[in-house]
């Protein structure tokens, strides 16, 4: 069962994430946890997995990563036996919590990729207008925002908007969408509210899938910046496979319209199910080679309908 958290958040902490979509809360983990984790996502830059090399952009110095849980069991432990999932139930305020996925962001002194201003839920095959996602974004550094900081538009998860899934790279097909571009908020930075803490290692920023946030590049000399997304949700969360959402590479078995579940989406809070966890307990998931070649291919055949 998941370790509990070295605090819990506060009422002010709970009540500011539901006014505001987003808060920084220091803290929670164990030291044991933000060691363990840094020393991961060091190996994890070493030797990326398949998605890790699709969404990486070496020449520039910027590596990422998504579903590291399935195949690095450093990742699968945090997701099962560190406090995460205690302090997103406590956000999500729900009995049921159940992992979504992980990513990692690593942008090192002299990176310069941005990340354009965006909200998570268009990049995920869900129904946008599901609520119940959060994500605990964990610096294993200091940060701040000449560092590629983290910075959020207060207040704009309850915007009816929905804007278009741009990437660090600009992955066409995750910009082919209906949905309309993302405000120019640099342009206009007066008008929003804007918030970007500096973080020392272990602190996190807990966030609504729906809040709107970006970043600079790395324009530091000599400050890292290593950064675990670890995304949750409760029980209410609709599956809606679409174009121009991050592609899911394991055979999960969801049809549209049911909740997320399943090995890919695994239960862990009030207790893990143990059917879902069964094949990712023997050791690493790797996606199977036929099911992942399938999804790519839909990919480039949609691409290659819209050229």
């Amino acid at each position: 069962m998941p370790d509990a958290p070295t605090r819990d958040l506060s009422t002010k902490e709970i009540e500011a994430y539901s006014r505001d979509g987003v808060i920084c809360a220091r803290g929670l983990l164990p030291d044991r946890w933000v060691e363990r984790m840094a020393a991961a996502i060091d190996r994890n830059v070493e030797h990326p997995s398949l998605l890790g090399g699709a969404v990486s952009m070496r020449d520039a110095n910027f590596s990422g990563d998504l579903f590291v849980w399935k195949l690095d069991d450093d990742f699968r432990d945090f997701v099962y036996e560190s406090p995460a999932a205690r302090i997103a139930q406590q956000l999500l305020g729900s009995r049921v919590v159940r992992h979504f996925y992980d990513q990692l962001f690593v942008k090192p002194p002299g990176c310069h990729v941005p990340t354009p201003w965006h909200h998570d839920i268009t990049f995920w095959p869900v129904d946008p207008s599901c609520r119940g996602l959060c994500s605990l974004w964990i610096t294993f550094d200091e940060v701040e925002r000449a560092s590629s900081g983290l910075e959020f538009v207060k207040g704009s998860h309850r915007w009816e908007r929905r804007f278009k899934a741009i990437t660090p790279n600009y992955d066409p097909y995750m910009a082919d969408s209906d949905y309309e571009d993302a405000p120019d908020i640099d342009a206009d930075r007066a008008s929003y509210d804007l918030f970007c803490p500096d973080l020392q290692p272990g602190d996190m920023l807990i966030f609504n899938a729906h809040v709107v946030h970006g970043s600079s590049g790395n324009h530091s000399t000599d400050q890292p910046r290593r950064a675990l997304a670890s995304r949750w949700c409760d029980d209410s969360v609709v599956f809606e496979p679409r174009h121009a959402t991050m592609p899911l590479l394991w055979d999960h078995g969801l049809e549209a319209g049911e909740f997320l579940a399943g090995s890919l989406f695994p239960q862990i809070l009030p207790e893990p199910i143990e059917q879902e966890g069964a094949r990712r307990s023997l050791g690493p998931e790797p996606p199977d080679p036929d099911y992942a070649k399938q999804v790519m291919n839909q990919i480039t055949e949609r691409m290659a309908g819209v050229r």
